[in-house]
């Protein structure tokens, strides 16, 4: 099993198997995906640590999302050579998957078999969220709320969120430096959105279906902005499945 700090709980050796990379949501790390490697699966997951959080918390927070990118090309690459892979992302972690899946492809020559996104707009739509990085602390506090993904007794408490503020609020200052430059996935892309989640709706996620010059599906599951972690098994299980699928003629073998 390969070790780098990117993928903290390893990369198997076993070249066969495909690869499904996890890119979490702002403020989150690769330990919200812990419980998805020890499942059981002809899918390797693979969950991503970006600097700053988690196992890599003495290193600098990434400032510039195309710093960042190019740094996780130069981990990524050496790793998907020759193998099948996919790449997953939700909600920041899904501008972080489609940049990376657009560049493996156009500077390596390495195509995903898919992209696998989850609550969030088009990289091409304009950003939903009325929070921005420059508003203060209680509107940060709002947002969380607002998305629902955050327990209330963290909201209230006042040391834990001095110490979670400045991360999360860095995160949201790294994804709007993200600059879409028109590119187009030469792979499927498979868009999930949540029910409740009013930034990234089914009607808005649809506009996926614009970066991709080959496939695209989408489908709704019942929750907010964290369905993804809210049901848990049953969401992983559907991710599984999916990333097992052939690319070509993805909307058929979804939908099927």
């Amino acid at each position: 099993m390969t070790t780098n700090p990117w993928f903290p709980f390893g990369i198997r050796k076993d070249r066969s198997r495909p690869l499904l990379f996890c890119f979490h949501y702002a403020g989150g790390s690769s330990t919200i995906f812990r419980h998805w490697v020890a499942l059981r699966s002809t899918v390797d997951i693979v969950p991503v640590e970006l600097p700053g959080r988690g196992t890599r918390m003495a290193e600098p927070h990434p400032q510039r999302f195309d710093e960042l990118i190019e740094a996780l090309l130069a981990a990524l690459a050496p790793e998907v050579e020759g193998r099948e892979f996919c790449l997953f992302g939700h909600s920041m972690g899904a501008a972080i998957a489609f940049d990376a899946a657009c560049r493996l492809e156009r500077e390596y020559g390495f195509r995903t078999a898919k992209l696998i996104v989850a609550g969030r707009h088009a990289p091409h739509r304009p950003d939903p969220s009325p929070f921005s990085s420059d508003m203060d602390d209680e509107a940060l506090v709002r947002e969380l709320q607002r998305l629902g993904g955050t327990p209330p007794d963290i909201l209230e408490n006042e040391e834990l969120l001095r110490y979670l503020l400045p991360m999360i609020r860095s995160d949201y200052r790294l994804h709007e430096s993200f600059v879409y430059r028109r590119q187009l996935l030469m792979a499927p892309i498979v868009a999930h959105s949540g029910t409740g989640d009013r930034d990234a709706s089914a009607e808005e996620m649809r506009h996926w279906s614009e970066v991709t010059n080959a496939g695209f599906a989408i489908r709704s599951f019942e929750g907010n902005h964290f369905f993804v972690q809210r049901l848990g098994d049953a969401y992983l299980n559907e991710l599984l499945r999916l990333a097992a699928m052939p690319g070509n003629g993805i909307r058929e073998a979804y939908f099927s």
